[in-house]
Parts: C-alpha cells; sequence; structure tokens
C-alpha cells in the first residue's frame, strides 16, 4: 500500500515538474521569438529611408532625401534677409564651374558693383570640397577670401539642393557646426515662387 501511494506521488510529481518545463520552454520560445522579430526590425529599420536589402542607398536621391535628415537647411526669405543685413560673409556654391559662369549669387552688375559687398561667393565644386574647405592656401591663391573657421556660419548652395545637401553633410563630419544648404539652390534664388522638391515621407515599407 505504501508502495502505490509512493508511485502517485512520483506519477503526480513528474507531471508537475512535466508542466513546469513546458512553461520553461514555451517562455523561452517567447523570448526567442521577441529577439528574432527585433533582430528584423532593426535589421530593415532603413527601408522607408530609401536603403536598399544590403543596407546600401538604392539611388542618389535616396542618400540625398537621408542627408537632409541630419542637416540644417535655410530658405530663400532668411538667405536673403541676412544677406540685406549683411550677416553672411561666405557663401560656397558647389556647382561645377561652367555652371557657376553662367550665373551664380550676388554675381556684379554692368558697373562691377555687387548686390551684397560684404558678402563673397566662392565656387568650390562638389567634388573638391573636402579637399579646399581646410586649404589657406585654395583660399589665399584661388579665391582671394579670408578661410572660413569652422564655427563661422556658411550657406552652401547648388542647382536645386541635392548636391548642397551632400556637401553640408560632408562638412558637418569635418567639424564644420554652422553650416546650411540653401533650400531649393540656384533655381530658387532665380525663382523664389518655383516649387520645391520634398524629400519623401518615409513610408515605413521597402518598396
Amino acid at each position: 500500500m505504501e508502495r502505490k501511494i509512493r508511485k502517485i506521488f512520483r506519477i503526480i510529481r513528474g507531471g508537475e515538474m512535466l508542466n513546469e518545463m513546458k512553461s520553461r520552454l514555451l517562455s523561452g520560445k517567447k523570448i526567442y521569438f521577441l529577439l528574432v522579430i527585433s533582430a528584423v526590425l532593426l535589421l530593415f529599420s532603413g527601408c522607408g529611408k530609401g536603403f536598399s536589402k544590403g543596407g546600401y542607398f538604392a539611388n542618389a536621391k535616396a542618400m540625398v532625401n537621408e542627408a537632409k535628415q541630419g542637416i540644417e537647411e535655410i530658405s530663400y526669405d532668411d538667405f536673403k534677409t541676412k544677406l540685406e543685413k549683411e550677416e553672411i560673409r561666405i557663401v560656397i556654391d558647389v556647382r561645377e564651374p561652367g555652371e557657376f559662369e553662367n550665373g551664380y549669387i550676388n554675381q556684379p552688375d554692368e558697373e562691377d558693383e555687387y548686390p551684397y559687398p560684404e558678402t563673397f561667393v566662392v565656387n568650390i565644386p562638389r567634388g573638391l570640397l573636402e579637399f579646399k574647405i581646410g586649404d589657406k592656401s585654395h583660399w589665399d591663391d584661388e579665391l582671394w577670401v579670408e578661410m572660413p573657421a569652422k564655427d563661422e556660419e556658411i550657406i552652401i548652395y547648388c542647382k536645386k539642393g541635392g548636391r548642397g545637401a551632400l556637401a553640408v553633410h560632408s562638412l558637418k563630419q569635418l567639424g564644420y557646426t554652422n553650416v546650411k544648404n540653401l533650400k531649393g539652390g540656384y533655381r530658387i534664388w532665380l525663382d523664389p515662387d518655383a516649387p520645391l522638391e520634398e524629400a519623401p515621407k518615409s513610408s515605413g515599407g521597402c518598396g
């Protein structure tokens, strides 16, 4: 009789242990599932920002849109106000020399008079910017302008804003703390009423 009772207790105890093991196993699976989901979300968190499956940008436009998320841009109105108040000394046109020669901001008139005489607009193409921005001899001998300090306010512009955004992003990485991109670029300067090319909002998908 005593042996039967002990056998019954073993069966009951075994069942309890089995239930506990099942509970632990299910709990472990739940944790593992959450970890997997977290990893997947982390891996594809850039999908709405234009990343490809390999973690690279799908195209140049996606790269520009991403750069704009981490830089400061200035509107036409605010930029013009700063020029009129003589608050901006350095403006960098990052277009190619041929584009610059066809027209640029603060271009002198026929009498060689500058609309904003306290502002220097210099041409440093996007592909050379990182190499020339801190080259004092380039500023002294080629541009004839005092090289800006890293905390001086600098306005960057290109044709429509894309190259300018990438340029500002690069300068920030080089330690320039007060650099801004002219929203809409030279196109907006020529026609302030022209529509801006807004960066698309993230849809959260990988289209």
